[in-house]
């Protein structure tokens, strides 16, 4: 493993803030490539050298004692057992001597934890690639099954493609998304053949088919309500159809795209399922030239305050069955007003919202309205 000379300057900084005392940070090559004397980065250290090919600490006990070299103690540093480099201490022997122990085993611990953030950042890279491999319009088997084989994933489960959306992602979006990343980990931990990744507000995973539907359920539900509640994220998501082949991922994907795009557009339910879709199968499909044309029709004499106002009650008034008095009530208002209005809206587009037909054209241009405010 190779330290990079900024996590070595890190560290060189860090330690010098304990003790008080100058510190080298030396390659493999026995180069210093990190110091707290500038003027000495990139400088050949021969008493590093000796330390390397010893695997011992070495004091220097006054300057030049080796080439390059000033009085301190230099100490190897191991990462999983092997080698890194060392760490030099600058000072007089019974100064910086009792330093050693806790110097090494400090610098250790960070190596290790930059370590870690590195495997951990690269596998997630391998899982987005992998992701954008399964989900391209072209596949590449063999990309796909190396992956596969680095990532321990098996490509002969069935699965489930689900899409998640972030709605209202801030100014600390970077910190926002690492959050949501860390609560896919905790939250689906316990199944190492579901896939996952998070790239800006998109969120992707992939389920084995075999999941039991109420623990997919609840590791949904889950992540919804943990967002909102830790982090005031809120969250929409839509599930495709199984797959049972490579080639159908992207067909699942599809199907999720368009379950979510139903969930985030007229549905109060969070999780939308493509099998469960009726008019959003359609709705969500219809080009936008279609949409523009059809609305401009049946709401075009409507103003915007206008649209927006009854876009609420169109929804509520077919949620009550047409009922004038649940719905004035659940709108606040008296039913008389609402009886007004609803007349108003006749006499303004020529559809009568208490007639059958009628309603379920202002319903329908109205829903269509939503889809493009939201695109």
């Amino acid at each position: 493993m190779e330290i990079a000379a900024a996590l070595a300057q890190s560290i060189v900084v860090s330690m010098k803030e304990i003790i008080n005392q100058e510190l080298n940070f030396i390659n493999t090559d026995a180069i210093i490539i990190a110091s707290t004397d500038e003027a000495r980065i990139g400088e050949h250290h021969s008493g590093a050298k000796r330390v390397l090919e010893t695997k011992t600490d070495l004091i220097l006990e006054y300057d030049g004692q080796f080439e390059g070299t000033k009085k301190g103690i230099n100490i190897p540093i191991y990462s999983e057992q092997n080698l890194v480099g060392v760490i030099g201490i600058t000072g007089d022997k019974d100064e910086v001597e009792k330093y050693g122990k806790i110097i090494r085993t400090m610098t250790e611990i960070l190596v290790k934890d930059a370590w870690i953030k590195d495997v951990s950042f690269k596998k997630r890279d391998n899982y987005r690639i992998f992701i954008e491999e399964l989900l391209a319009p072209a596949l590449d088997l063999e990309n796909i099954q190396t992956l596969a084989n680095v990532l321990e994933i098996n490509l002969d489960i069935p699965r489930i493609v689900v899409v998640g959306r972030i709605k209202n992602l801030s100014a600390e979006r970077n910190e926002q998304i690492e959050n949501v990343i860390n609560l896919l980990k905790v939250i689906l931990t316990n199944d190492k053949q579901t896939i996952y990744n998070v790239n800006g507000p998109d969120i992707r995973i992939l389920f084995r088919d075999n999941l039991p539907e109420a623990t997919l359920h609840y590791q949904l539900n889950s992540l919804i309500r943990q967002a909102e509640q830790q982090y005031g994220l809120q969250l929409h998501i839509g599930v495709g159809l199984a797959c049972d082949k490579l080639t159908g991922f992207r067909t699942s994907y599809d199907q999720a795209v368009t379950a979510l795009d139903w969930a985030i557009l007229n549905s109060h339910n969070m999780i939308e399922h493509y099998a469960k879709l009726d008019l959003g199968m359609i709705l969500t499909d219809i080009s936008r030239n279609k949409s523009d044309e059809f609305i401009r029709q049946i709401l075009g004499k409507l103003d915007q305050k206008e649209l927006e106002e009854y876009a609420e009650i169109l929804s509520i008034y077919g949620g009550n069955n047409g009922s004038i008095y649940k719905s004035a009530d659940e709108l606040f208002i008296h039913k008389n007003t609402l009886q007004y209005k609803l007349n108003k809206l006749h006499k303004v587009t020529g559809y009568n919202p208490r007639e059958l037909d009628d309603y379920a054209i202002l319903s329908l241009a109205f829903k269509l309205q939503n889809i493009l405010n939201n695109h």
